[in-house]
């Protein structure tokens, strides 16, 4: 490959960051000011821990899209707790058992009975719907003055809650993933896993993990938007499910890393975020967005194999 080519390879998610950042500027005066870049993060701070659960479990070679049915069902077990006068951390707690249950049931499947991720966690998504269908009837727990929304948007000196959690959680998984024994079995599991129980890695074990730490992130998604949507609402999952997949694939092709990696979701996240946040200032049809971010995908991807005699897949 060309010097050209690789640099293309590992800077175009950022240049076109650069580039619409610039561009929705001039379009939306309102878009550079400091309130809307703190509401930017705000908006991608959801999207981007959601991501970085499911990028972990990409990272061990597998993937967990049932995290579109955890997060209504766990949201919905916090908010009725709440709603019946538990405290709010014994509510969290039960949200948090709830991701870590998923977690171990999906990988009991997945490393013993030796089921595909992919179907196994679809169908556990569709199980979970069911579930929360006949948990709640059908109908959104809301939340009121039961609970204080400033836990998790109130400011703690001129920063939002939940964008300080935001960069906790990305610095508690990035220091994870990528500068930890941990981190390098992780890798090596998901890039070999023949190699690595070869060489004595615990493959299941290794496996385990990224699904618990997967559905742990899961249902602190959960609760977060619970808070924000001040309830739990049947399609809060499913409305994450393409977005967070998004965020997933296209950080593999930022700095040219071709790997799942958290680094990459951050970036990801940050870019979806600044296309949905510009587009509603620039008053755009609704319809926009989706098709921005399908926009942006196919050209992650395509940026992916630049120079490369073979089409190379973004691994799952």
């Amino acid at each position: 490959m060309s010097a050209r080519g690789q640099a293309l390879q590992k800077y175009a998610v950022i240049g076109v960051m650069v580039v619409l950042f610039a561009a929705f500027s001039l379009l939306a005066p309102s878009f550079f000011g400091v309130e809307n870049l703190v509401n930017l993060l705000v908006q991608s701070a959801i999207l981007g821990i959601v991501g970085f659960g499911l990028v972990v479990i990409m990272m061990a070679g597998e993937i967990d899209l049932s995290f579109a049915g955890t997060i209504p069902l766990a949201g919905s077990l916090f908010a009725t707790l709440v709603k019946g006068g538990s405290p709010v951390p014994a509510a969290l707690a039960a949200a948090f058992a709830l991701g870590v249950l998923v977690a171990l049931v999906i990988s009991l499947l997945v490393t013993r009975l030796r089921l595909v991720s992919f179907v196994c966690t679809v169908a556990m998504m569709f199980l979970l719907q069911g579930v929360w269908q006949s948990y709640t009837g059908g109908n959104t727990v809301w939340l009121g003055e039961e609970f204080d929304r400033s836990l998790v948007f109130g400011m703690i000196g001129p920063f939002p809650r939940i964008v300080l959690l935001f960069a906790g959680v990305f610095l508690a998984v990035y220091l994870l993933t990528e500068h930890t024994p941990f981190g390098v079995w992780l890798r090596a599991v998901g890039e070999d896993m023949e190699s690595a129980r070869t060489a004595g890695i615990g493959t299941a074990r290794i496996k385990t993990a990224a699904f618990v730490i997967g559905g742990l992130i899961f249902a602190l998604g959960a609760f977060l938007s619970t808070a924000r949507l001040s309830g739990a609402l049947a399609t809060s999952g499913a409305d994450m499910l393409m977005p967070v997949m998004t965020v997933a694939f296209v950080g593999q092709t930022v700095l040219g890393m071709g790997r799942p990696n958290i680094l990459g979701v951050l970036v990801a996240a940050l870019l979806l975020g600044m296309i949905n946040n510009a587009f509603v200032l620039m008053s755009l049809p609704i319809w926009s967005v989706p098709m921005a971010n399908g926009v942006i995908l196919m050209s992650a991807i395509a940026v992916s194999n630049i120079g490369k005699r073979d089409i190379v897949q973004i691994r799952m």
